[in-house]
């Protein structure tokens, strides 16, 4: 049976309880749910709460970070590269893991050795990484290159195109904010003050406008082992109807996500998450007869190098 392994946390690790399980559960709806609120929904106590999370965080079972999309932050070239690798996969993505521009590095097994999403402030500059990172690399031996163009909002029910500009005027402390809450998103108003100088009041008031704004959204990401999902990987779509009439029906199949229209070859890509593999034959199915889905290319994820959503903000301290 296939079965991608834990992207951060240890193998080792027993299984999660059914407490763990509700509130990993209630932070996928809200990742800024206070203790309080995660008592009265779990039915546990308040410092019981406090422990589980605690601990779920530490063993990176989960993760909650801030979301800004890269062009907010004036990246307005965002990309996908396939690899295939002559030699070491391992010793490929090392080299990748030196570029900071990549966000997204990851094994697969398929068509693809290695999977990587990249940001970069324009054409001109993402050329210059690709030549210098990918091109110039002598264990790829082969590559195919996608802009991204859209990511289809699920949640809203509407594409989000890639912006030409930032969407109101971003200053140096909502920088300092969105760089903290990048990595941990969590993160105390009191703390956040800290670090940036500021009143936990101000803290509070510009975290809140950032999110009303659809600047910054929290994100949940549990670890997919850990919640069961045990095959993970990615599915690229050629469509024969507009792409966007067809990434709205794609989005609404709970498997899928990151939900992304590209150019080039295909023109969706989302990654997936499933049981096993009865359950992934359940999705194929479901993409296939899906009307205006003409072709996929699936690739199964083997081995995660790097996750983050820590861009555009290098210059914030």
């Amino acid at each position: 049976m296939l079965h991608s392994p834990p992207r951060f946390s240890d193998p080792s690790l027993p299984p999660l309880d059914e407490a763990d399980r509700k509130i990993i559960g209630i932070l996928q709806l809200d990742g800024r749910a206070s203790g309080r609120e995660l008592a009265q929904q779990t039915g546990i106590s308040e410092a019981n709460v406090s422990r589980r999370l605690a601990r779920l965080i530490e063993e990176k079972s989960v993760r909650v970070l801030g979301f800004v999309p890269p062009e907010f932050l004036g990246l307005q070239t965002q990309f996908m590269a396939y690899l295939r690798v002559n030699g070491s996969t391992d010793a490929a993505a090392a080299s990748l893991l030196a570029h900071p521009q990549f966000s997204y590095i990851s094994a697969a097994l398929g068509v693809w050795d290695l999977i990587v999403y990249g940001t970069a402030r324009d054409s001109i500059e993402m050329v210059s990484l690709i030549d210098h990172a990918i091109v110039a690399d002598r264990l790829i031996h082969d590559s195919e290159l996608h802009i991204v163009l859209e990511f289809p909002d699920a949640q809203r029910g509407h594409p989000s195109p890639i912006a030409q500009s930032e969407p109101r005027n971003i200053d140096r402390t909502d920088r300092q904010i969105i760089r903290h809450v990048q990595q941990d998103a969590r993160m105390s108003f009191t703390d956040i003050a800290l670090r940036t100088n500021i009143s936990a009041t101000s803290a509070a008031d510009r975290l809140r406008k950032l999110m009303s704004d659809q600047v910054l959204r929290v994100i949940t990401l549990p670890d997919p082992t850990r919640i069961a999902m045990n095959l993970s990987g990615l599915v690229n779509i050629i469509t024969s109807i507009p792409t966007r009439e067809l990434a709205a029906e794609l989005a609404k199949l709970p498997e899928l996500s990151f939900l992304s229209i590209v150019s080039g070859r295909f023109q969706i890509a989302a990654e997936f998450n499933v049981r096993d593999d009865a359950h992934f034959d359940e999705l194929r199915m479901k993409i296939l007869a899906t009307p205006g889905v003409h072709w996929i290319e699936i690739s199964i994820h083997r081995k995660l190098y790097r996750q983050h959503f820590s861009w555009g903000t290098a210059d914030a301290e």
